[in-house]
């Protein structure tokens, strides 16, 4: 049959390739290409197609055709062309866009969803991993906005900057304004920003497990020993602003996250004293897992679903605490502060300068273990860090290592070196204790509070017996009296109660064995006495010490002197 035949008989026109192929291939080729071709027809007549989508149906069924092996000539045409062409031609589309009714049924449509719209819970799971995305899924996907695209989103980067910025100032107000010590302490903000670093990176990865697997409680326990409880609730409530993001804002990583920083914080952050590790991890991982199921419960959330909620929680909160518990020796060593593990090491005596101040200035180390007594007890009574002053005492004194001969407690057999000294040559001496001392603990890097009370527990004072000598040997002269700067001490004023506690300690100390109290009464006299010389002295408006407070630690000095003066009964012999 030539094509002219074919077109007038079945209303189709054949190119000279088909009608050769469909001429010269075997009867086997030919069957194949019949049954594909009614197969084919079969599936596509069971749908309503207009003439677009029946191209690209016809498309899709022969693009999957295997070719035919038994002919070779490169005049034939391959059989999915062959039956692509014959399919395109014998096929009529069996629907027709009617624009109209396609308007009317979109507006109907649109109608119907704006009565009824479909709501999707924040939170809620579209689609698995492994599921097939179908349409309707790949258009929810799309509407909200979750397809990944090529596009650089640079509204998103500003949000993120805009975000991230505020956090940021609102620690670094906090640090400010309620941490004076921590500003001149660029070691300890540098640990402190690696603790907050870590859930951030950590997070980008551990999130994708569960949202609740976070290392949020990490920064918590690092926060809480070096800045205290409040430091510690505080700077980490902002980092798990920080990592919130990466959880896709999850509600219950919040509220478990907040009940388990407040029990690490208050834990972690006691300054006077070590914290016990066990503790600090079962009531922490407790306190998730009571956190989770108490919101599961809220949210009536499945049982599966509570469950797997407990345990990351609980899995979370305990790796935090157990990596932050083990990384401690690393932040010691970065920063310099005066954390309660580091303290608890200072307060040994077999710290090189505990043992050469044993050795070398023994009355001043018996001075210093008698002024940490007091101030300790101070501490307490104020509600100041009792461990800071205990071991700030201890080392307070440790600039006379460089002369100890030249100071009253450490003298002997009635020797005084400064008798063969001009007045000047002794001051010199006197008063450069607390720079030496300084020097000493800049050398051991003994943590920043510590340098400064050994700098400040003299404060801008001067050493009256000198000045007294000068002043009356001016008046001998027919001299005006000296001026009394040049007889005081070059460091600065108290800029902590913990350091004011200690200058008043260490000077009602001196005092008490330098006149020979033996009388608690007598004691009391001189305590005030000496209060009174300080606050006339501006040595106090710095320290934050009130009134009550200075009641409160010459009581607690009448208390320790108390059973100090107490005398023993008397053993026959």
């Amino acid at each position: 049959m030539s094509s002219s035949a074919v077109k007038e008989s079945y209303g189709i026109e054949l190119s000279q390739e088909t009608a050769y192929t469909l001429a010269n291939i075997s009867f086997v080729d030919y069957s194949y290409v019949q049954t594909e071709a009614n197969n084919i027809t079969q599936m596509i007549v069971m749908n309503a197609l207009d003439a677009q989508s029946l191209v690209l149906e016809i498309n899709d069924y022969t693009s999957v055709i295997q070719e035919s092996k038994t002919h070779g000539s490169e005049g034939y045409l391959p059989t999915s062309q062959l039956l692509n062409t014959l399919l395109r031609q014998l096929i009529k589309p069996n629907a027709v866009y009617d624009a109209n009714a396609t308007e009317m049924a979109r507006n109907a449509a649109y109608n119907n969803a704006m009565n009824d719209p479909v709501m999707i819970q924040k939170g809620a799971r579209i689609v698995s991993v492994g599921e097939t995305i179908t349409p309707h899924v790949y258009s929810q996907l799309k509407d909200l906005d979750l397809l990944p695209s090529s596009d650089f989103d640079f509204r998103l980067l500003i949000g993120i900057i805009v975000y991230i910025s505020i956090i940021f100032f609102a620690g670094a107000f906090y640090l400010s304004k309620y941490d004076r010590a921590f500003d001149n302490d660029s070691k300890t903000f540098l640990a402190l920003m690696i603790a907050f670093v870590v859930p951030l990176v950590s997070s980008r990865y551990l999130t994708s497990i569960s949202p609740l697997f976070s290392t949020i409680m990490y920064p918590a326990v690092i926060f809480a020993t070096y800045l205290g409880m409040q430091g510690g609730i505080t700077l980490s409530c902002l980092s798990l602003l920080v990592v919130l993001p990466m959880s896709g804002f999850n509600t219950e990583l919040v509220f478990v996250s907040v009940i388990s920083i407040f029990v690490c914080s208050v834990i972690a952050g006691q300054k006077n004293h070590k914290y016990n590790a066990a503790i600090l991890i079962i009531l922490s991982c407790v306190s998730s897992l009571v956190a989770s199921f108490g919101y599961n419960l809220v949210t009536q959330a499945s049982t599966t679903d509570t469950f797997n909620s407990a345990l990351w929680s609980v899995i979370g909160t305990g790796c935090s605490v157990v990596a932050a518990i083990g990384s401690q020796p690393i932040f010691e060593l970065i920063s310099n502060s005066a954390s309660p593990m580091r303290l608890l090491d200072l307060a040994q005596q077999s710290h090189p300068l505990q043992k050469r101040l044993f050795l070398e200035a023994p009355g001043t180390s018996q001075h210093s273990m008698m002024v940490a007594n007091l101030a300790d007890s101070a501490a307490e009574a104020i509600g100041a860090n009792a461990l800071l002053t205990k071991v700030g005492s201890y080392y307070h004194d440790i600039g006379k290592l460089e002369r100890p001969e030249y100071f009253t407690e450490n003298q002997a057999n009635g020797v005084n070196p400064h008798d063969q000294l001009s007045i000047e040559e002794s001051i010199a001496i006197i008063t450069a204790h607390p720079s030496d001392g300084l020097k000493l603990a800049k050398k051991y890097r003994l943590p920043v509070p510590i340098q400064n009370i050994i700098l400040e527990h003299h404060g801008t004072t001067c050493p009256g017996y000198f000045y007294m000598k000068a002043k009356k040997e001016a008046e001998e002269k027919g001299e005006p009296a000296p001026p009394k700067e040049n007889f005081s001490y070059k460091g600065t004023v108290p800029s902590t109660r913990e350091s004011a506690i200690i200058m008043i300690a260490d000077s009602c100390e001196a005092a008490v064995r330098s006149r020979g109290v033996h009388d608690v009464e007598e004691a009391e006299t001189l305590f005030r006495s000496i209060i009174k010389s300080k606050i006339e002295e501006d040595q106090l408006v710095n320290s934050g010490l009130s009134f009550s407070d200075l009641e409160a630690i010459i009581g607690a000095f009448i208390q320790v002197y108390a059973g100090f003066f107490h005398e023993r009964v008397k053993y026959p012999e």
